[in-house]
């Protein structure tokens, strides 16, 4: 796929003249009647945006081709409409499949001549609005006014996506293509799990109450099922007991069910996908992906929860709604008991990742089946009182909020993905009968607009006090554990540096990004003598110098240092030397996870490499790492030659020992 996309930038940089052609068809291919059903234009247009974003296409350049096809497809199809009129009715498409004008003449009728404006960015109608309207008889000169106004909105609307998509890559390719990924990755992840609770729900929603009535036809044919089905469907039977039976044989249930499935499949089958996820979503680490998954798993915190937990509490009992509260307790209780329980009976060891207490179990996921219980129930009583056709939103609000804690434990390495999908069925199954049991024996939450902000300011401050004291420690406790190894210091000088990375690792290995130095020593000696050569510590990009990425005008001089990533780790120390040229040279060094013996030396490995100033539409400025290595290798090698244990390898790798290094002045020079 790189390869592809480079051959394609390449090809649009020596036809620029057919690039705006494609454009234009493009464009007027998906405003044009019965085609732009057909053809992915919103796909095509971001793809547009992204190669705008790297510079092949001229920004107002695409933006003119795109507005001109837009305008012309839909002036076409609007002609289409005022010279057929109601013969479209017989002619295909429409003449098999009638809604689709069905639903434009709707659309028309009832926002008449703004619809032209709303059309185009309305999937459904986008590509039959025009057509209506020349059938309609709409005035030539209205529709021309709305056709072109819409476009002009419509083309950077489209394009917009595309090019924020391809300047995150060129940012990505300095500091993480792993990050993009990522990202990705959680905009899938939310969106799936999001659109897939919205179908589940309108898909269930009509065959509910006949669903529930087998449930309980089923269940009385069972010992134990009459008093559970009384306790689930019959409003004056008291609950408390056949729940309570129910949770325990869903416990018990639960933990038979691992335990079988565990023996039958030995080490192979399950084992092998949880490893194929947990090192998949391992090699997608980056620091600032930390954070934000560290933030994204505080929503099922205990902390966090505990808060919401209390509050929503008060909030129920203030409103009078008492049995409410103790449902809601029910799913507290359902979580301290089930998650202890099975944990103590199962003791399924969590992935070695990162370094945790020796009795902390992984099965099940606790904030996953934590995330199921609250934010699950919290949806069923706020849905409940919502208009029936909006009952999904809380639904999939939920979904999204479970599916991103449930990623954000695979992430961070401390849960498996049987984990995971075992907490999120049994919390679903525990969900689903409360549900039933709330809706026969409770009163509906008349007050669920103030219910819905109650919980997003609980849970919203909980985040902030979470932020502010508990931070630093989660960045610890999640931190990748990698000890340190120990290897003789002959050893490495003679054939140990040849084992060390040759090239920068990200997702898939930066292959033009070479790690051409290594050190062995302590980081202040070594910054001292460098600082002697012309370097210095280079100005990291933080929230205080963020803004300078907003000025273009800037030198590249006066522009932060991006930080790099290689093997999941920002580098440690990072030094510029300025050019007189205005270019500047960059030296970063990351730990190589080695000690030297006998004395005991921490080993860095890093690279040296010379930086270009990359700007984005104008707009966005960013000195990024230029693929021409050899001349910042040789400043290198010269600026270490004082260094007494100093070797420069067959493969283009500088070798430094500090506890070879002269002293100050003489590693200084006459």
């Amino acid at each position: 796929m790189t390869e592809f996309f480079q051959y394609l930038l390449e090809w649009v940089a020596l036809h620029p003249y057919w690039s705006g052609t494609i454009i234009f068809l493009v464009a007027m291919a998906e405003s044009l009647a019965i085609v732009g059903l057909i053809v992915p234009g919103v796909v095509i247009m971001f793809g547009i945006g992204a190669l705008i974003a790297a510079g092949s296409i001229e920004f107002w350049s695409a933006m003119t081709w795109a507005v001109a096809g837009a305008v012309v497809g839909d002036g076409l199809s609007f002609w289409l409409g005022r010279h057929f009129q109601d013969r479209l009715i017989g002619i295909w498409p429409f003449k098999r499949y009638p809604d689709t004008l069905a639903r434009g003449v709707a659309f028309f009728e009832k926002y008449g001549g703004k619809s032209v404006a709303f059309g185009r960015f309305f999937g459904p109608v986008r590509a039959v609005i025009p057509l209506v309207a020349g059938m309609m008889r709409m005035s030539t000169w209205r529709f021309l006014v709305a056709n072109v106004l819409s476009a002009l909105a419509w083309a950077p609307a489209y394009l917009l996506p595309g090019i924020v998509f391809g300047a995150s890559l060129e940012l990505a390719s300095e500091v993480a293509f792993r990050l993009v990924i990522l990202i990705l990755l959680i905009a899938v992840t939310i969106w799936v799990a999001a659109w897939l609770v919205r179908r589940v729900f309108l898909l269930i929603q009509p065959h509910a109450t006949a669903m529930v009535q087998a449930a309980f036809s089923w269940s009385r044919l069972h010992p134990w099922g009459d008093e559970v089905t009384a306790a689930l469907s019959d409003p004056n039977h008291p609950e408390a007991k056949g729940l309570s039976i129910l949770a325990s044989l869903l416990i018990l249930a639960t933990g038979l069910f691992a335990l079988i499935l565990g023996g039958v499949l030995g080490g192979t089958g399950l084992a092998d996908l949880d490893n194929t996820v947990l090192q998949g979503l391992q090699s997608l680490r980056t620091p600032w992906a930390d954070g934000f998954m560290i933030s994204v798993t505080w929503l099922a915190d205990i902390r966090v929860a505990l808060v919401l937990i209390v509050g929503i509490l008060m909030y129920l009992l203030w409103r009078g709604h008492r049995r409410t509260a103790l449902y809601w307790l029910s799913a507290v209780a359902f979580y301290l008991v089930g998650s202890a329980f099975l944990k103590w009976l199962l003791k399924i060891p969590r992935p070695e990742v990162v370094a945790l207490q020796p009795q902390s179990y992984s099965f099940p996921s606790g904030h996953t089946l934590l995330s199921v219980l609250l934010y699950g129930f919290l949806a069923v009583i706020i849905a409940r009182a919502m208009p029936l056709r909006w009952r999904w939103a809380p639904y999939s609000l939920a979904g999204s909020i479970i599916a991103a804690v449930a990623l954000s434990r695979l992430y961070l390495g401390v849960h498996w993905l049987s984990d995971i999908l075992g907490s999120i069925t049994l919390g679903l199954v525990w969900i689903t009968t409360l549900s039933i049991a709330y809706h026969r024996h409770t009163q509906v939450e008349t007050h669920w607009r103030s219910l819905s902000l109650t919980a997003l300011v609980l849970v919203s401050g909980a985040m902030v006090v979470q932020d502010g004291l508990y931070r630093d420690v989660d960045l610890k406790r999640y931190a990748v554990s990698r000890p340190d190894s120990r290897i003789p210091a002959s050893q490495w000088i003679e054939t140990g540096w040849k084992t060390l990375p040759r090239k920068r690792f990200d997702s898939r290995g930066i292959k033009d990004h070479p790690l051409n130095l290594q050190y062995a020593g302590p980081l202040d000696l070594f910054q001292t003598l460098m600082e002697q050569k012309g370097w210095r510590p280079a100005p990291m990009l933080e929230a205080a110098n963020l803004l300078k990425l907003l000025s273009p005008r800037l030198e590249l001089q006066q522009l932060p240092v991006l930080p790099q990533v290689h093997d999941g780790q920002h580098e440690t120390v990072t030094l510029e030397k300025p050019l007189p040229d205005g270019q500047r040279l960059v030296l970063r060094l990351w730990p190589a996870n080695i000690l030297l013996t006998p004395g005991g030396e921490p080993l860095w490995i890093g690279q040296v490499s010379q930086q270009r100033q990359v700007q984005l539409l104008k707009m966005i400025t960013f000195a990024a790492t230029s693929h021409q290595f050899e001349t910042a290798f040789q400043e290198l090698v010269r600026d270490t030659e004082s260094f007494e244990s100093h070797r420069v390898t067959t493969d283009g790798r500088v070798l430094l020992l500090a506890s070879d290094a002269p002293d100050s002045s003489r590693a200084a020079g006459p």
